[in-house]
């Protein structure tokens, strides 16, 4: 069948073999049975994933701090060094804040459609 080769036991699994067997008995292939049923259940989750890693990618800042000279920089470094001795550039730090959170915001408005489309699937039973 489509997951003998899986080390998955059966009691761990979330989208039921029914669906996939059954969309094999309506004549349908394995790439399409994939495609029409099973991604479209596991595509909330992962698109949840997604905006996870890409959010903590995205404010990687260790990473970016040793790796980068002080010529190239990213955005939370710079954010970062708008510490100074004495003072810190408030507003200069918001802006860099601002543009730092807003294509995330953007990535997660768009998204935020299927997340909760795939939270409200498996709420009926």
């Amino acid at each position: 069948m489509l997951r003998q080769w899986s080390g998955i036991d059966r009691a761990s699994n979330q989208i039921p073999i029914e669906l996939e067997k059954a969309a094999l008995v309506d004549d349908l292939g394995v790439w399409e049975a994939f495609i029409q049923i099973v991604l479209p259940i596991a595509l909330p989750g992962m698109v949840a994933a997604f905006i996870l890693s890409l959010v903590l990618c995205w404010n990687e800042y260790f990473f970016a701090a040793l790796l980068t000279s002080t010529n190239a920089t990213t955005l939370p470094v710079m954010v970062a060094s708008q510490t100074g001795a004495q003072s810190i550039n408030w507003w200069s730090m918001t802006a860099l804040s601002s543009a730092a959170i807003l294509p995330l915001v953007i990535v997660a408005i768009f998204l935020e459609k299927l997340v909760i489309k795939g939270m409200a699937a498996w709420a009926v039973k």
